[in-house]
């Protein structure tokens, strides 16, 4: 059984981005993160040592709002792929960052054959 201890925990936005970005790649439908170039208009697939760059993480009046900029594999319905990331990544912060006021917004980038 084990035994809780007392005080706080701290986890950085850096530990958030990184949670988020594993537990999306981990979800059916998803290619890989984005990240937009809003000048020249031209989303980019991001490497896996790059997952941060996808994720936008703020704190808006009192919880945790992250940011989830994706591409999604050609053929699936978005609103499932959105649905099941926005539970994926609430699980995650919750299971290992303990927290529980989590908003999560899906931005769909693009779309990609595999």
């Amino acid at each position: 059984m084990t035994k809780g201890v007392t005080g706080t925990l701290k986890v950085s936005n850096d530990c958030i981005a990184d949670l988020a970005g594993y537990a999306a790649l981990e979800c059916y439908g998803v290619v890989g993160m984005a990240m937009s170039d809003v000048e020249n208009g031209v989303t980019r697939l991001l490497p896996f040592n790059r997952l941060r760059n996808g994720i936008g993480v703020a704190t808006e009046q009192g919880h945790v709002v992250v940011d989830v900029h994706v591409v999604i594999d050609h053929g699936i319905n978005i609103s499932s792929v959105s649905a099941n990331l926005v539970s994926s990544v609430k699980f995650i912060l919750k299971q290992i960052a303990e927290l529980d006021d989590v908003e999560v917004r899906v931005h769909v980038e693009g779309v990609r054959k595999r």
